[in-house]
């Protein structure tokens, strides 16, 4: 059977071509929105999960570090030292600012980067200097490609000109970006002398974490004590409300057209060799053996379309975020299991709905024709 399926499938090359090619451009679609929606969802927030950190420390109802200040005295930071169960505490300062650069604005939030301390450092850093020196500055690269920032570039940031020495990833968050100054440099952008945005919170091994948090929140007066990954949702949720359910709603679509590409396509192909159906019927093959002979031959045009749009999906994510930074794509191989499971399932139902007709094929009308 699948020898007459595939000289069936192989018989027109123009035929084959429109079958392969429509289910290879459904898979595309469903991959690449797929990947930009798994990238972009692992992608905001990315550089605040990097924080070491089980609790952030902050200013009473001050959680949104973007558009919430929050200050604290540096005394509090001795207070949480002296806690039972506190490991390490650190104080972490930034804030967010317009750059100029070339007539333009560009939104950052510029980080202390305290390498005494280890403390606001770039998640990775791709090019140039890994710690900035005073009077530099490490912005983010997908912000530097947008705006056509490089190395060796002066960004003025609130009044202060800072040299541009290096370029990192994983703070880019739509709107704005993350970026890394040295620490007295940051100090005189935030002008908050004597004073610290969050304190970062490490407990000990052993110590019942919650307890620990309390018991800051009872000590240290107006204060709120949220954990990394409340921190996190908390920073992130205007953005992953309003910008990931486009996405997804682009995504939902793209499945739904390449469903119905994908059955329209593999139909037509069947209904197209109505006519060797009947021969074969004619000769003797049973409704049954011409069944299986229909699924073989759509799987075989799902696999190929597959494989196509796959390995096009694949090359478009690791080529084109060098042309366009904001292409985030991360395609899982979970991602591929799935949407190859949704391929092979859409080219059955695609294959089964034209079978009624096929059983119904009077053979003496073929040869008539």
């Amino acid at each position: 059977m699948f020898g007459i399926a595939m000289s069936n499938l192989f018989q027109e090359k123009g035929r084959l071509l429109i079958s392969v090619g429509g289910v290879a451009f459904s898979v595309l679609l469903i991959m690449v929105l797929q990947g930009l929606y798994q990238g972009w969802s692992n992608k905001i927030g990315e550089y605040i999960r990097t924080i070491p950190a089980d609790y952030w420390v902050m200013q009473s109802g001050a959680e949104d570090m973007f558009h919430t200040p929050s200050v604290l005295p540096l005394e509090a930071e001795q207070e949480i030292a002296a806690i039972a169960g506190v490991g390490s505490v650190k104080p972490f300062n930034g804030r967010r600012v317009v750059v100029d650069f070339e007539d333009r604005a560009v939104g950052m939030y510029v980080v202390a980067y305290d390498a005494t301390r280890d403390t606001g450092k770039p998640a990775r850093v791709t090019d140039g200097k890994a710690t900035p020196s005073p009077g530099e500055i490490i912005v983010d690269r997908v912000a530097a490609r947008t705006n056509g920032i490089g190395l060796g570039d002066t960004l003025t940031v609130a009044g202060q000109a800072l040299r541009v020495a290096g370029l990192s990833e994983g703070g880019d968050i739509v709107a704005f970006s993350f970026a890394f100054a040295d620490k007295q440099d940051a100090e005189k952008i935030q002008r908050l002398p004597g004073s610290a945005n969050f304190f970062l919170v490490q407990v000990k091994d052993g110590f019942d974490k919650s307890a620990v948090a309390q018991e800051i929140k009872d000590r240290v007066a107006n204060v709120d004590v949220v954990t990394r990954q409340k921190f996190v949702a908390n920073n992130t949720k205007l953005i992953s409300d309003n910008f990931l359910p486009v996405i997804l709603v682009l995504l939902v679509i793209g499945i739904a057209v390449g469903i119905a590409v994908i059955g329209l396509t593999i139909f037509t192909s069947t209904i197209e060799k109505t006519r060797e159906y009947g021969v074969l019927k004619a000769i003797g093959m049973r409704n049954g053996a011409l069944y299986v002979v229909v699924v073989e031959q759509a799987l075989a045009a799902g696999v190929l379309g597959y494989v196509l749009g796959a390995s096009l999906a694949l090359v478009l994510q690791a080529t084109l975020g060098e042309v366009v930074p904001q292409f985030v794509s991360q395609i899982q191989p979970v991602d591929i299991a799935w949407i190859f499971i949704l391929t092979m399932g859409m080219a059955i139902v695609a294959a089964y709905l034209p079978m009624r007709r096929i059983a119904h094929i009077d053979p003496a009308e073929v040869f008539k024709a």
